[in-house]
This record gives C-alpha cells, sequence and structure tokens, in this order.
C-alpha cells in the first residue's frame, strides 16, 4: 500500500507539469465544481481492509498481517444523506490453514462537508501470521508461522478544514456527489486522536522465529494515546475532462502517552512526540451519470521502543462502480 501510494503520488506530479501547459486561466468556482448532490448516487464496491504491524531493527523487519478478506457492498448518496453496507466473503479453509483465523471488528465513518471533513474508526483484530518468515529462518512449510493471541485494538478520528474548497472538492474523487472539472488542489490543517492497543500473552513473535530475533525484543503489550495538528496538501489533476488522478498526504505531529510492559513484567511510562502520515490517492473516470475508480488509503503511526521501531497502519483499498439516477422526475 505504501508503494502505491507513491507512485500514484509522483505519477500525479509527472502528469501535472504535462497538463499544466494547457492549464486555462482561473475564472469563478462553478467552472472548477459541479455539484450534483442532488441525484440519487448508486453505487456498488469492493473494499479490502487491514491493521498491519511491523518490528523494525535495521536490517531486520519483521511484517505481522491478520488474514484479511474482500468485503461487497452497496451503497447511496442522496442530498445529505449517505449509507452504504458491506458484507465480507467467508474465508476459504485453504486460507486458514495458511494464514489463521483473524477474529475482526472494523467499522468506519466519514462525513465531508463542503470545507470540513471527519474521518473516524474502530478497529479490533485478533490472531496475526508472519508475512517473511524466509528473512529469518529457512522456512519452506505449506503456512506461515502465527501468533493466534496477537491482539490490536485501534480507535481514531481526525478532522481537517479545506482553504481552497472553492476550486477543489474532496467530495468528488471519495464520495463522487460532486465532479472536479478542473485541476485544482488546497492545503488543508486539524487534528487527530488516535488510541491504540496491541497485546499478546507469549509476546509479538511467533514461537517459530522468536530464537532468530535479537533477544532483547520483550514487548508483551502497549498502550499508546496520541493526540496532535495536522497540516496537509491535496491535489486533483483532471486529464480529457473524464479522467482524474487525485493525491493526498498529511503528517502530523502531537503529544502522546505511552505505556509498556515486557513479557518479564516490567512497565514504563513515557510522554513523547507522536506523529503520523495520512495517505490516500484515488484513480477514476468520470461521467455525470456513471463512473468507476480505485482509492487506497493508509494512517501510519510509528512507535519507538528500545532500538525497535514498532509502526502500525491501518489500510483500506476500494474499487467503486456506479451509477447517477434524478429521481425528481
Amino acid at each position: 500500500m505504501k508503494n502505491l501510494l507513491l507512485i500514484s503520488v509522483l505519477l500525479a506530479v509527472w502528469i501535472s507539469q504535462i497538463h499544466s501547459q494547457d492549464e486555462m486561466p482561473e475564472d469563478s468556482s462553478n467552472q472548477y465544481i459541479e455539484d450534483l448532490t442532488q441525484l440519487f448516487n448508486l453505487r456498488v464496491y469492493t473494499l479490502t481492509k487491514l491493521n498491519t504491524l511491523e518490528i523494525i531493527s535495521p536490517p531486520e523487519r519483521i511484517i505481522l498481517r491478520p488474514n484479511g478478506n474482500t468485503n461487497f457492498g452497496i451503497g447511496f448518496n442522496y442530498k445529505r444523506l449517505g449509507i452504504a453496507v458491506a458484507v465480507g466473503r467467508p474465508l476459504s479453509q485453504s486460507s486458514i490453514e495458511k494464514y489463521g483465523l483473524t477474529n475482526r471488528l472494523d467499522m468506519q465513518v466519514s462525513m465531508y462537508g463542503k470545507r470540513i471533513g471527519l474521518d473516524g474508526f474502530i478497529q479490533w483484530y485478533q490472531s496475526y501470521y508472519m508475512a517473511n518468515p524466509s528473512d529469518y529462518v529457512n522456512w519452506d512449510k505449506p503456512y506461515y508461522p502465527q501468533e493466534n493471541d496477537l491482539q490490536v485494538f485501534s480507535i481514531g478520528a481526525s478532522g481537517f478544514y479545506l482553504f481552497n474548497s472553492e476550486k477543489f472538492s474532496y467530495r468528488a474523487p471519495y464520495l463522487r456527489n460532486e465532479i472536479q472539472k478542473r485541476s485544482a488542489g488546497s492545503f488543508s490543517s486539524g487534528i487527530f486522536f488516535y488510541h491504540d492497543m496491541v497485546h499478546s500473552k507469549n509476546g509479538f513473535l511467533p514461537s517459530e522465529i522468536a530464537d532468530n530475533v535479537q533477544a532483547d525484543f520483550d514487548l508483551k503489550d502497549f498502550d499508546a494515546i496520541s493526540l496532535g495538528i495536522l497540516i496537509g496538501y491535496q491535489h486533483t489533476f483532471v486529464i480529457r475532462d473524464n479522467f482524474f488522478i487525485n493525491f493526498q498526504v498529511t503528517p502530523g505531529l502531537g503529544y502522546r502517552r505511552f505505556n509498556v510492559r515486557t513479557v518479564g513484567g516490567e512497565s514504563t511510562h513515557e510522554n513523547n512526540p507522536a506523529w503520523q502520515v495520512l495517505g490516500r490517492t484515488a484513480l477514476g473516470y468520470e461521467f455525470k451519470w456513471f463512473y468507476l475508480g480505485v482509492m487506497g488509503s493508509i494512517v501510519w503511526r510509528s512507535y519507538k521502543y528500545k532500538d525497535y521501531e514498532v509502526d502500525l497502519g491501518t489500510e483500506q483499498f476500494r474499487f467503486t462502480i456506479g451509477k447517477r439516477f434524478d429521481i425528481s422526475r
């Protein structure tokens, strides 16, 4: 996901150099944004969501992932009302044997106005597998090492204000109830809050590789509360009227209360700086009555323990096909 976001940003910058040569002179805001909130916007989509955990001590990197599945959903927007419901595809027995059975609760809410946007989520995942065992041992088994007791609970929210809402629409690439007719971007600022709790009875490392990792990684659980400010930038490039690429990069910096407990039962409490990065990208094909597109996003938080960096990433990837209807007739 991180590579996808980076590639999209670089592609967007390259396209902007070409597209800027054809930019029209600035004019009134209605030449930048077409409001379609009066139309009934029906969509079907697939959605994949994850909460990944990485333990890094260069050159070592341990990647822990839940056994992910793809959700299938349907939703609509009409004026200020929007509802979407997604149902997960059952995991096959072969997938459970290979990656383990992950129990999960994953909820998200978003509200995007003309100038102000809000995002919130609640995630609980239990049972992770190690995605890169071959980096540490000669692994030739038909399944991945699993840490069934590892639990990750995350709750978070962020809000932002757009400074150029007259020419840039945040709803256009993500809600699709507006159309960005000409390329534009906007700086934004806001606040964020996250509470991450990670716990495993026997530590974070699967038993099959624990002896091959530095012996001083004895973390059993941590509890982190973070609060801070966000400053970011987002831009939509419109190419030949019907195709667009959007990207967003929003770093955040603030305060963190960090509580740690080791396998041996020792506890420490720290107050330290908190920082996180929100990356989001969207590509779409747009007509007034029909549209399709893909969207990817990640909220990445980093924690320091001894000589290790412990990263949490809340990720999602969505593919959408939609149709708009004029129900006033």
